[in-house]
């Protein structure tokens, strides 16, 4: 199972928290109290604290460790508090009292407090927690540290072999992937096997995995996978049995959901971890739990790891509703990994996450657009990428029709085409390519043109943007770069099984380490049977040794297995027999005195060997070494009777102290083995276990006393009675006696080993192979096998012997010699690997004649063909120019097993190019290449013509070569003239192949036409006709540039100048140049007229020092001169000056957040050293960078100036350089960085009516916004109560103002608002106390008593809301019978009873009582009535009966309609007055057409007067119109008619 890193005390939020009996004790000790750090625990003693005082509490906890054995782990913790609390570190389950492995450290500078555990062990994991405290309260917190040990421990395989047995292990402790390997210690040695099945099951995470058994990690991935996942996920962790997995899924998921159940009632919606951009991940999936207060664990690689709830948190965790995101911040590579989430003990949910190695080479770069203009971002990637992702201004950017993302064929280079921009598009846009991102601003400029504002713009094709690197050049070097890599990844993987292969050989040649410690245990019997449990599994031959009785003795051992590397895997489950095991053995012997010869038991049991043994030997050999030991033993028993009772000089294998291999001989006759009882007492009868040769479970009994090992010193020559000090089965330390004289060791020679063994060697078909090993002895003989099969001379293969070496030579290789070789030699093997390969071959005469170039002409046929060989199925393919040739009209392809022809027909000069052949088998490639050379008549020559020079008496011209040559050299050029204004063509003739002709047959004035041709072997090109020359016609060049001044000094001004644009059709002859002094409008000649400068350069040395000159140049070919240049810039004559010096008093005048103001003073002079400057530069560089940034582009002469587009609160070098003619003198830096932000101003509120007191209305917002100034920005806090706000409280910052938002206001809300300002210079806070109510409730029954006469006391119920409002009062109103109003007679009354007086005999009271808070009044609530009215004699009065008057009348016309002529095109209006009540309805027709829904006629009634308006009166008009009154009590109807006029 994949092992998760238990935490007895969790610490993060979700993840557990303190015991309940430490929740108990705290209760008892004090007041709980939360603190801002998640998982710390604060007790206050004291029910108040003091003003000023607080308890301790946590600014940053120590967080767990996971870490390895032997590293230095470090807990860090800083805490406040006051007074200041006193810092102690303790443990769960141990002591701290090692001082040199536990060392408790504190940083005055920091504050912070370390607790620094060296050399960590598997002792050291547990719980550690951190305690502070001070005489108001303590706080605690804690951390885990769990430990990776490498290698094996006996001490710790003891006592976790002694935990399991007790049902306890240690969870802190993680070991992955180490061997079950235990040590015998207070185990019952007949108990071992069984508890070593216990341990199997109970630790199963440390089992080594067997061959084919599947990784655990891989089911924890697949069981939370989508089916598509399947495939991928099988392949990467080498699943290859589908139906088998697909079954023991099923059940797994079965298993889960069962134990899910117990739980969660429902999961799903799962979303695995992908990287959402901006250096965030996060998967998410929706949980809903059986119990809320179920805990939930995360996990990354079975190592629980603490998350919050807080997004800026490293992990937390997001809740929204049921879907439970989890979140990973600022990714690093060491955040890949499989994460895991737990419901308390069951998994819920896991996912691997992968980081790609992906970065950019060339990332995206600011672009400007203009508007409708189209903007390109792009970029180059380190390894291919399907497709990244693009976002512009945080959100994700999609292809459509505003975006086109493209990505190139090899997946390097990604672009992002931005098309028709706006000002709406500019902003920053990003690419990020796994965890990498870069950003650019898109920046889109407005059309400058004033006319075309407020008008829409014509959509432009011209594209912004692009890096203007060759991306495709970048992409292929890294495309070369990464095949690169790839191969030699290839090679040191290569190399390295090589150097494994090696190591191994050596080992298996190199003699074993004497070991006689910790080990994996094995057992031996009579019978001969060695087992091991530890990974060999291995099990020795059985034998058998019977004394004359029948009985049987037992022994056992412990031992220790060590396999080889390489076949530890695939050897597991065989016999010892097997060559790469070697078993180390310590024995105690049974000697029986009655045995009858000698005994046959395998080597590695070690036992049945007759005379008396030396006890406790250690052997450990392979096979082949038993065999030789096997061998020795024969030799020294020849001449023996095997029948014989007793026996001496035989001799036995065994290690002594100096870990040699030696030889001791047994003297005397046999003895009956013996088992010594540790307690020191005898007996017999006793039974022991063991295992016969069949594998079945017996037991033997012990036959006669005790007795006591005896040991035999080989190096003591004599003496007796000498004791020895050993371990015994039990674990015990004992003693036993050497009894007798010592004997002399003898050493063995270790027999043959092999030098160097046999490599694998791969040999063509048809080629010779050789095999060669090298023995340590030169008179050994040795045998060759081909795939287990004895080699012989007579099957064609030569095997010759060169003293040690041996040599094995193959002549002619064929298929089936391929096959795996061994060679022999007394009892060594070597084993290698040959392998015959066939793959495509040319003959080196076909390939020589197949690499000759082909030349055929124009529209011929050619053919290719080279035989090969190579084994079936060969792939062919045939290139040209890189472009694969398929069957078509004019190539043909033909293929056979033994060559492959090419058939091209009707050839074109664009055929022309390599021809390549390329052949493929499972055992290679093959290429050749050849050459076709198409030949054909040449193209035209190219244009233009370019005139050298056109004069009276020549025409020189000048032209390119042909494009295309045809495929052979120029010969010559063929050259017509014609005269223009004549019909004829003259014949120039051939000239050679240079492309240049001068004709010197021409007439001044006249204009000349020239045809040109190519001439070559293949015939003559196309012309090519130049445009009319004149010859003679004047045409003079162009003015030069203006010269420019190289230097100048006193006597001398060094010019330079540069040829003009137009020669004017002949070479430049030279140049005249002219100088004019200041102020002087007269220009005097530099050179003489009739001496031109040849060169484009002067030094004019006819000036007075002192003088300021200007300078202009004429350029003269055969026409003459032209026009004379620009003039130069004024220069002075005089020598060059000196650079300045630095400036100074260089100073900070004024900084804000984005600029800051410089002043400082011209750079002194000093003559012959620095000059006077004439300008200044600034320069800036951020604290970060190495590069200096230029301010000002031009020299600025004032000595201030104003640095802009600083970053906030950055750190910025700045400089300023003074530079002359004499050029940049050296630059003056500031002596401090400067901080870009304003000078520092301690926090105060500008506000000057602040209100400190507000009540809101329950449901309505609540917003406090407060107005203050501080430099630097100043860091804001809102309390409310002395305590953080809660999270659904909305507080918005800016530079110099803060807001307190609550969206909608519950009562709970109502306290004292603190607003903490606070910054480098001071703090300033200021509070508001916001009450939260709402209109109360009204009081409840009323009732009135009279205690005293003339009083009434009223007493009511509180209103419901008086125990949540602490303002709520009452109010009193009385009312009697004489009077008809209320009056108040009681006010702010915080009881609930009233007395009220003067109440008069004879008058009914009425009361009332309110309830008022500050929000207002409530309903008042009545009191019944007090006192009794006195009665009066009824006063009658007989009011007459009146008739009820009916005011309804029937619909009628008051005035009818009348006639109407209207004009054509205006308007009529129509009316009518009438009379109903009820108020009748109105209805208009048309020739009896109702006209109410027509729109075309405005119809109203307004006051019982009817009007219809026709706004325009067309001839369609004409008709009788009526209008119909109707109402329940009768209906009336008036008519007219229209009459339309033309």
């Amino acid at each position: 199972m994949w092992k998760k890193s238990k935490v007895t005390d969790q610490t993060a939020t979700g993840q557990g928290g303190p015991s309940e009996a430490e929740q108990e004790e705290e209760k008892k000790a004090g007041i709980k109290k939360r603190s801002k750090v998640p998982g710390v625990m604060i007790t206050q003693f004291i029910e108040v604290l003091p003003e000023g005082k607080s308890t301790p509490d946590f600014l940053r906890k120590p967080i767990a460790l996971t870490i390895q054995e032997g590293k230095l782990a470090i807990f860090k913790a800083n805490v406040c508090g006051d007074p200041k609390p006193e810092v102690t570190w303790g443990r769960a389950k141990g002591d701290m009292s090692d001082t040199e492995t536990f060392q408790k450290k504190y940083d005055e500078a920091t504050g912070e407090y370390t607790l620094e555990i060296h050399r960590v062990s598997g002792e050291e994991a547990d719980t550690y927690k951190c305690y502070a405290i001070n005489e108001y309260g303590k706080a605690i917190c804690t951390a885990a540290l769990n430990v990776i040990e490498v290698g094996f421990k006996k001490k710790k395989a003891m006592e976790q072999l002694e935990d399991i047995g007790r049902g306890r292990v240690n969870q802190n402790f993680v070991r992955p992937c180490v061997r079950p390997s235990f040590v015998l210690g207070s185990v019952d040695p007949a108990e071992f096997r069984k508890l070593l099945r216990k341990r199997k099951g109970v630790d199963k995470e440390e089992a080594v995995k067997e061959p084919g058994e599947i990784d655990e990690k891989f089911w924890e991935i697949i069981m939370s996978a989508d089916r598509k996942d399947y495939e991928r996920i099988c392949a990467e962790f080498g699943v290859k049995d589908f139906r088998v997995m697909l079954k023991k899924l099923s059940e797994k998921k079965k298993e889960r959901q069962e134990e899910q159940a117990k739980y969660i009632e429902t999961i799903n919606n799962l979303k695995h971890i992908d990287i959402k951009g901006l250096g965030i991940a996060s998967f998410e999936f929706d949980l809903e739990l059986k119990d809320l207060t179920s805990r939930i664990f995360l996990y990354k690689d079975g190592v629980m790891i603490p998350y919050s709830d807080e997004e800026e948190m490293k992990h937390s965790l997001k809740t929204v509703g049921k879907k439970l995101i989890f979140s990973v911040r600022d990714l690093k590579a060491e955040d890949a990994g499989l994460y895991q989430v737990d419901v308390e003990e069951v998994n819920l949910f896991s996912t691997d996450f992968k980081i790609p190695t992906v970065d950019f080479i060339v990332k995206i770069q600011e672009v400007k657009a203009k508007e409708r203009e189209d903007a390109m971002f792009e970029c180059v990637l380190s390894h291919p990428w399907p497709r990244i992702k693009w976002m512009g201004k945080n959100a994700t950017l999609e292809e459509g029709e505003k975006y086109t993302i493209t990505v190139s064929e090899d997946k390097l280079i990604h672009r992002l085409l931005i098309k028709d921009c706006s000002q709406l598009d500019k902003g920053i846009y990003s690419a990020a390519a796994g965890i990498k991102t870069c950003s650019a601003w898109l920046i889109v400029e407005a059309d400058s043109d004033p006319a075309s504002h407020g008008k829409k713009k014509t959509r432009k094709t011209t594209q912004a943007g692009g890096t203007g690197l060759d991306l495709g050049k970048l992409a292929q070097e890294q495309q070369e770069k990464l095949a690169k890599e790839r191969q030699e990844q290839i090679d040191a993987a290569n190399k390295a099984r090589a150097e494994e292969e090696r190591l191994a050989r050596e080992a298996l040649l190199a003699p074993p380490p004497p070991d006689t410690g910790d080990g994996d245990s094995g057992e031996g019997g009579d019978s001969g049977e060695g087992k091991d449990t530890g990974d060999g599994k291995n099990k020795s031959k059985s034998g058998s040794n019977k004394s004359k009785d029948g009985g049987k003795s037992v022994g056992k051992s412990v031992g220790e297995t060590k396999d080889s590397e390489k076949e530890e895997d695939d050897k597991k489950n065989k016999k010892s027999t097997d060559d790469s095991d070697k078993c180390k053995g310590t024995s105690n012997y049974d000697i029986d005195p009655n045995a009858n010869g000698e005994g046959d038991g395998d080597s590695k049991g070690r036992k049945g060997h007759p005379g008396p043994l030396i006890p406790d030997a250690v052997i450990d050999a392979e096979k082949e070494r038993d065999d030789k030991y096997k061998k020795s033993t024969d030799v020294s028993d020849k001449g023996k009777d095997p029948n014989v009772k007793s026996g001496t000089g035989e001799t036995e294998e065994y290690i002594d102290a100096a870990g040699m291999h030696s030889v001791r001989t047994r003297q005397g006759p046999l003895l009956k083995d013996t088992v010594i009882d540790p307690n020191g007492q005898s007996g017999t009868g006793e039974t022991e276990e063991y295992t016969d040769a069949s594998g079945k479970r017996s037991e033997s009994t012990r036959q006669g006393p005790l007795l006591k090992d005896t040991v035999i010193d080989p190096n003591a020559q004599s003496g007796t009675e000498e004791t020895e000090q050993y371990t015994d089965v039990s674990g015990k330390r004992s003693e036993r006696t050497r009894q007798g004289p010592l004997l002399k060791d003898t050493v063995i020679d270790p027999g043959v080993q092999f030098v160097s063994g046999l490599s694998n060697v791969h040999a063509l078909i048809g080629q010779p192979a050789e095999l060669m090993c090298k023995l340590s002895n030169d008179n050994c003989e040795g045998t060759w096998y081909r795939d287990s099969k004895k080699l012989t001379a007579d099957d064609g293969h030569i095997m010759s012997r060169d003293g040690a070496n041996h040599k094995l030579v193959i002549n002619r290789c064929q298929e089936e010699d391929s096959g795996k070789y061994r060679f022999e030699a007394d009892g060594r093997k070597t084993e290698a690997m040959l392998n015959v390969e066939d793959p495509p071959r040319f003959d080196p005469d076909d390939l020589s004649a197949f690499s000759q170039p082909v030349i055929v002409k124009v529209g011929n046929s050619t053919t290719f063909k080279l035989p090969f060989v190579g084994r079936e199925p060969m792939k062919i393919q045939w290139y040209r120019n890189g472009e694969e040739l398929l069957d078509d009209n004019t190539t043909k392809i033909e293929k056979s097993f033994t060559q492959s022809r090419l058939l091209l027909s009707k050839c074109q000069r664009k055929d022309t190019g390599e021809i390549k052949i390329k052949l493929k088998n499972e055992h290679g490639t093959m290429e050749a290449i050849s050459r076709l050379i198409v030949l054909d008549k040449p193209t035209a020559p190219q244009g233009p013509v370019e005139v050298l020079e056109s004069t009276a008496s020549c025409i020189h011209i000048k032209w390119r070569a042909p494009k295309d040559d045809g495929g052979c050299p120029v010969i010559n050029y063929n050259l017509e003239r014609q005269q223009v204004g004549r019909n004829t063509w003259k014949k120039l003739g051939d000239i050679p192949g240079v492309p240049e002709y001068k004709d010197n047959d021409v007439e001044h004035g006249r204009k000349y036409c020239y045809r040109i041709r190519v001439v070559t072997e293949e015939g003559v090109s196309e012309m090519m006709e130049t445009d009319d020359l004149t010859a003679g016609t004047l045409a003079f060049p162009s003015s030069p540039a203006p010269p420019k001044v190289a230097s100048a000094f006193n006597n001398c001004i060094n010019l330079t100048w540069s040829t003009p644009t137009d020669t004017g059709g002949s070479r430049i002859l030279g140049y005249n140049l002219e100088k004019r002094k200041k102020g002087s409008n007269l220009w005097s000649p530099v050179n003489p007229t009739d001496e031109p400068i040849q060169e484009k350069k002067r030094a004019v040395t006819d000036v007075v020092a002192g003088n300021e000159y200007e300078f202009r140049v004429y350029a003269i070919n055969v026409s003459g001169l032209s026009e004379p240049s620009s003039p130069s810039e004024f220069i002075f004559a005089k020598d060059p000056k000196n650079p300045p010096g630095k400036v100074e008093d260089l100073k900070v005048a004024d900084t804000s957040y984005t600029a800051l103001s410089l002043s400082w003073n011209k750079p002194t002079e000093e003559v012959g050293v620095q000059d006077e400057a004439k300008g200044y530069f600034i320069e800036v560089r951020q604290a970060e960078c190495i590069d200096w940034t230029r301010c000002n582009i031009t020299p600025i002469i004032l000595t201030t100036f104003t640095v802009k587009s600083l970053k906030a609160m950055a750190m910025y070098w700045i400089r300023v350089i003074a530079i002359n003619d004499g050029g940049e003198g050296v630059p003056q830096d500031l002596d401090n960085y400067i901080l870009a932000m304003p000078p520092p101003v301690r926090p105060c509120f500008t506000d000057n009516k602040m209100k400190s007191f507000m009540v809101v209305r329950a449901g309505n917002s609540v917003r406090i916004l407060l107005n203050f100034e501080a430099s630097p920005w100043p860091e804001v806090m809102w309390l409310k109560d002395d305590v953080p706000l809660l999270k659904r409280v909305n507080i918005s910052n800016s530079e110099s103002s803060s807001q307190l938002l609550i969206t909608s206001s519950e009562r709970s809300d109502s306290g004292i608002y603190t607003i903490v300002v606070k910054n480098l210079v001071g703090q300033e806070s200021f509070s508001v106390e916001v009450r939260v109510t709402d209109d109360p409730k009204p009081p409840g029954p009323v009732e009135l008593e009279e205690n005293v006469p003339g009083t009434v006391t009223v007493i009511w119920e509180p209103s419901p809301d008086e125990k949540r409002d602490d303002h709520l009062h009452y109010s009193v109103s009385k009312r009697d019978s004489t009077k008809g109003s209320w009056s108040t007679v009681a006010d702010r009354l915080f009881n609930n009873k009233f007395t009220a007086c003067n109440i008069m005999p004879g008058r009914e009271y009425h009361f009332r009582v309110y309830a008022k808070n500050d929000m207002g009044m409530s309903a008042p609530s009545e009191s019944p009535t007090w006192g009794s009215e006195r009665r009066k004699d009824t006063f009658v009065v007989n009011i007459p009966a009146y008739k009820t008057c009916d005011l309804r009348t029937a619909p009628a016309f008051l005035v009818p309609l009348r006639q109407h002529t209207a004009p054509k095109g205006y308007e009529c209006y129509m009316s009518c007055a009438i009379k109903g009540n009820p108020k009748p309805r109105v209805t208009w027709y048309r020739n009896n057409i109702s006209l109410n829904t027509n729109t075309n006629y405005l119809i109203t009634n307004i006051c019982g007067v009817c009007s219809l308006l026709i706004l325009r009166v067309t001839p369609k008009d004409w008709g009788e119109y009526s209008i119909q009154i109707e109402s329940s009590l009768g209906r009336a109807e008036s008519s007219t008619k229209l009459t339309v006029r033309e």
